[in-house]
């Protein structure tokens, strides 16, 4: 699923899964991967499941390579 307010480019990707870690902490309380609502699939894609929340963007703030970020089309900087 592709989400309106960011973008990625999975190509910068390092799977380090911080990203995913964060995000499974924040919805889960667990540091768990499978738990998250984010899914790394290297060097191919970066998607987001249907529970992610349009919005919220933890994933953008815990991404260190700059995979992901906010789309332009957002309206945020």
């Amino acid at each position: 699923m592709e989400k309106i307010n960011i973008a990625v480019e999975p190509g910068k990707c390092t799977q380090c899964y911080c990203c995913q870690l964060r995000c499974s902490l924040a919805f889960a309380g667990d540091f768990n991967p499978e738990k998250a609502k984010i899914i790394i699939d290297p060097p191919d894609s970066i998607v987001f499941t249907d529970e992610c929340l349009i919005g919220c963007s933890l994933c953008v703030r815990y991404c260190p390579y700059g995979a992901i970020s906010l789309s332009e089309k957002s309206g945020r900087n």
